[in-house]
């Protein structure tokens, strides 16, 4: 059984790969809008707190925030998928692109609007600001509003795994996911989804990397912090849609992941209690989980760096990414002789 100090090099190791990989990302592109106030007093027409306005930072969210995890990593990134005709599509993609990802393969589409989810959070001029509510405006898309397949096949070609976020607006649909799941399987490339509302239409993919809330929303069962449920619903799982892993998170207590024929492996969470804001952290677990396994890391490996991104993201306000040189610290920290 290696030790930390071999552990550790083989973790930094993989991550010294990631800047020679190039990732496919295909599914739902978000705006995550973040408006910032601090509380003024209370409103005489109703019993609402007034906010003076501060600032509104607007942040790439579900497969878009994946993509600009890998982008922060160093990793090259082929972006699919489709925004409306507005302005908030237009400043996702040039966000993106800006950060170098390739949008060739993102569809400008008439009569949709790009998702929106605004973030309204306040707090006294002495204190820390809370969301206090969440706006969200949302569209559907049409079945095929994507960039033409061809195109996206010969980009496949040069990446080195396939990451699929399904947020329900339409982005992923079964066509989609059949060319996708056929071309990566003859690359040989890992395919990883995460999905909010549907993973049980998922079969034969890589790994699927759902929290714990979505796993039990699919299995129809309250699992909560039973350790023995929790593994009996994920095997069932593992088995009935034929995944090489399932790796499940947890919030504050850390993740779990599951392989076929190995024992389960539980993985306490990193950093401190002292979270800032979870929002996107999910996104970023399938960012480095799968550039990890792109990286010929094993699933565990993979498992092991993507809780430390998590657990770095989750120390930042709003939609954040890990930085390769802040998830080199945090393995270096954690696993120092």
């Amino acid at each position: 059984m290696p030790n930390r100090v071999q552990i550790r090099d083989r973790l930094l190791g993989i991550i010294d790969q990631f800047e020679r990989r190039r990732i496919l990302v295909a599914g739902d592109l978000i705006s995550d809008q973040f408006l910032y106030g601090r509380i003024s007093r209370i409103s005489r027409e109703a019993p609402v707190l007034i906010l003076e306005y501060s600032e509104l930072v607007c942040l790439p969210g579900g497969a878009a925030n994946a993509a600009n995890n890998l982008l922060a990593l160093g990793a090259g990134v082929v972006v699919a998928g489709a925004v409306g005709a507005d302005r908030a599509g237009r400043e996702l993609v040039e966000r993106l692109k800006g950060k170098g990802a390739d949008v060739r393969h993102v569809a400008r589409v008439e009569n949709f609007a790009t998702p929106v989810k605004t973030r309204i959070l306040a707090g006294a001029h002495h204190s820390a600001p809370q969301q206090i509510v969440r706006i969200d405006r949302e569209s559907f898309l049409a079945v095929g509003a994507q960039a033409p397949w061809g195109r996206l096949a010969r980009s496949l070609r040069r990446c080195d795994a396939v990451i699929v976020s399904d947020y329900g607006y339409g982005a992923v649909f079964p066509d989609l996911m059949r060319q996708l799941h056929g071309h990566a399987r003859r690359q040989g490339l890992p395919i990883v989804v995460d999905s909010r509302f549907r993973m049980g239409d998922f079969h034969g993919v890589t790994s699927m990397t759902p929290n714990i809330t979505e796993l039990e929303a699919c299995a129809g069962v309250a699992i909560g912090g039973d350790a023995r449920l929790l593994n009996t619903v994920a095997r069932k799982f593992l088995g009935r849609h034929g995944l090489s892993s399932i790796l499940v998170t947890q919030g504050r207590f850390g993740m779990t992941l599951f392989e076929p024929r190995r024992r389960a492996v539980r993985i306490p969470p990193y950093g401190t209690d002292e979270v800032a804001d979870v929002t996107g952290a999910g996104d970023t677990v399938i960012a480095v989980f799968s550039l990890a396994l792109a990286s010929h890391g094993s699933h565990e490996e993979a498992a092991r760096l993507a809780n430390y991104a998590g657990g770095i993201v989750v120390m930042k306000r709003g939609t954040a990414t890990a930085s390769r040189e802040e998830l080199v610290d945090a393995v270096r920290l954690d696993l120092s002789s």
